[in-house]
């Protein structure tokens, strides 16, 4: 059955999706809409507008985390424990990313100090977890990659365009989230699933917020 995703240039949570697609080696297409003006065959077919979007046939799966799962379900091996109380918790591990995204988005509209450096001792305190997290397991959840690696993939892709712009190492501290962060965009497929020109765009994207760290 054919597969369409719908995406944003810029959005984490399309990137989540896409390095899953790639890595995985599953055929899709890929349409990216306007947001802010999205066509009429996409509001038709998808009443609440999301972004992701996948289209499976005339099937339609949103949130990112969701159709993940559904990728999941594609493929001979799947990275997902069989046990349901660890499924659970793997599904967990990834949800947490969905906090570490929004501070990440926080810091990038900050407009004073205080806001920034507040924002930055509320990413360490995530940061924290995440350390501890990683000094015993290779990645998120085990030593084996498993789906909820992918919906972290974003975090990095943005942190690693925005390292040029800091006067400072943003993971300075935590050197086990600074090294999953080095092996998530090194797996295969992945770190090229950004589209062409992604750094640019989101910095343009940015600077429309007239930003304090872009300021100093």
């Amino acid at each position: 059955m054919s597969l369409t995703l719908v995406s944003y240039n810029i959005s984490p949570f399309v990137l989540r999706v896409t390095s899953a697609l790639n890595y995985l080696q599953i055929p899709y297409q890929q349409k990216d809409v306007d947001v802010m003006n999205k066509p009429e065959w996409f509001i038709k077919a998808n009443p609440l507008e999301k972004i992701p979007t996948l289209f499976v046939g005339d099937k339609v799966i949103q949130e990112s985390l969701v159709i993940l799962e559904y990728i999941n379900s594609l493929v001979p091996n799947s990275l997902l424990p069989n046990d349901p109380l660890e499924k659970a918790i793997n599904r967990s591990r990834a949800e947490f990313s969905n906090d570490i995204i929004g501070v990440i988005l926080g810091l990038t509209a900050a407009s004073t100090e205080e806001a920034f450096n507040n924002g930055l001792i509320e990413l360490k305190w995530y940061f924290d977890k995440l350390e501890n997290w990683l000094k015993q397991t290779k990645f998120i959840y085990s030593d084996e990659l498993t789906l909820a690696d992918f919906a972290y993939v974003p975090i990095y892709a943005i942190l690693q365009a925005l390292s040029p712009y800091l006067k400072f190492n943003i993971f300075e501290g935590f050197p086990k989230v600074q090294l999953y962060g080095t092996t998530l965009l090194a797996l295969p497929r992945v770190g090229t699933s950004k589209p062409e020109g992604y750094e640019q765009i989101l910095l343009e994207r940015i600077k429309t917020r007239k930003p304090y760290f872009l300021s100093v």
